[in-house]
């Protein structure tokens, strides 16, 4: 935060209100910047401080801003995106705390506009405003549509406070499948051109100050950019009532379903891969546990991978993704291991860099892997002396 940062108390909350320094096109001063932002001021003292860059944007871009039918703008491909690829990087122009009591959220919104640079305000007056302005302001309307959930420190013992950015590009991008004339031809192929099967999703860079969207899966060149508005595991009424506050209804094909019936195993598939983790076997204890058939993890993996295909639900898949293949490693096979290693490199190199490195190492020399092979040595021991006398299967590492 600049050094200009000053208290802004109302009633029994007090606030700073301050500027990120982040720089746009139209320059910035102490007072004036890309983004204006309202915090708690414990968390100030831990921004990072200066800010690191933030990665590069394709030039030119790989989106563009076209009307998206009845829900105004949204963001389409300019061109082939592949899954795991970058869509963009977007820095907030405001920051905003989610308590902010009732009636001082609008006196909140109008301290912070002075504080934005023109630019910066301008494409905040351009955002979508699903909110009557007898129920609220147009800039407060604006970020209660648009902002995005980020993560800001908490000092040690302090209250949890969340805060959300409103993004210039990344808030464009809408949650449902939206008409338009490419799109409507792309949907008649693709039915899975849609939106609770999210295309893209986000990861906020505190060091950077920026979100970076990628794609989740493949998106071909005048598909929707579409995002995840709702918990996309909670059942098709939830996630409805939650999306009724942005005034629209999903009709997406995982939403639009037929019948009731439709909707139980949609709710059901969802529901499954909610609770996933406590109800099925984990990689790490089923690596060493012989009494395990050698393929259970795969089989369960395989079950979940099918569900979220079924659902859409692409940012879902590089656990599973991941324990497929080092199943595949521990049983030391080598070319199903590179199959599904491959897959995880693919899908983190933007989103989770280390984790993509690490795959490519062991692809490159599976048997720098520490644990490659281990459990098919030990079932072929087992397997030639059912009696385990002196046979050595103690765990190497």
């Amino acid at each position: 935060m600049d050094d200009c940062a000053t208290p802004w108390i109302r009633g029994t909350q007090a606030f700073v209100i301050g500027n990120a320094l982040i720089t746009d096109s139209g320059g910035s001063s102490s007072t004036v910047t890309a983004c204006a932002m309202l915090l708690d001021a414990p968390v100030i003292p831990l921004l990072p401080r200066p800010l690191a860059a933030p990665p590069q944007n394709f030039s030119p871009p790989t989106f563009y801003i076209a009307d998206a039918g009845v829900k105004g703008a949204g963001m389409f491909a300019a061109r082939d995106i592949p899954a795991g690829g970058l869509i963009l990087v977007d820095r907030p122009i405001a920051v905003v705390p989610s308590d902010v009591d009732a009636p001082w959220k609008r006196e909140a919104f109008d301290a912070l506009l002075p504080r934005i640079s023109q630019i910066s305000r301008d494409a905040l007056l351009a955002l979508a405003n699903c909110k009557p302005l007898s129920e609220c302001p147009v800039v407060e309307g604006i970020a209660l549509t648009n902002a995005v959930q980020i993560d800001l420190p908490v000092p040690l013992l302090a209250a949890l406070q969340e805060y959300g950015g409103v993004f210039p590009n990344v808030s464009r991008a809408n949650h449902r499948f939206s008409i338009s004339p490419i799109s409507l031809a792309r949907a008649a192929i693709n039915p899975d051109f849609c939106s609770c099967g999210l295309n893209a999703s986000v990861k906020w860079d505190l060091k950077s100050f920026s979100v970076s969207m990628y794609a989740l899966r493949p998106i071909r060149a005048g598909d929707e950019i579409v995002q995840q508005y709702v918990d996309v595991l909670s059942p098709r009424a939830e996630r409805r009532a939650h999306l009724a506050r942005y005034d629209f209804e999903c009709m997406c094909k995982h939403c639009d379903l037929p019948d009731e019936d439709a909707v139980t195993r949609s709710d059901a598939a969802r529901a499954e891969l909610r609770n996933w983790r406590h109800l099925q076997p984990r990689f790490l204890p089923w690596s060493t546990d012989m009494c395990r058939a050698d393929d259970a993890i795969i089989v369960s993996n395989l079950r979940a991978l099918a569900l979220i295909e079924q659902e859409g639900l692409y940012g879902l898949q590089v656990p599973f993704m991941e324990e497929i293949a080092l199943s595949y490693a521990v049983l030391g096979d080598e070319s199903r291991f590179r199959e599904w290693a491959q897959q995880v490199v693919d899908l983190c190199a933007g989103q989770d860099p280390e984790r993509s490195a690490r795959f490519a190492g062991w692809i490159a020399d599976p048997q720098s892997y520490k644990q490659w092979g281990w459990r098919a040595k030990q079932r072929l021991l087992l397997d030639k002396q059912k009696d385990l006398v002196d046979v050595d299967i103690s765990i190497p590492w």
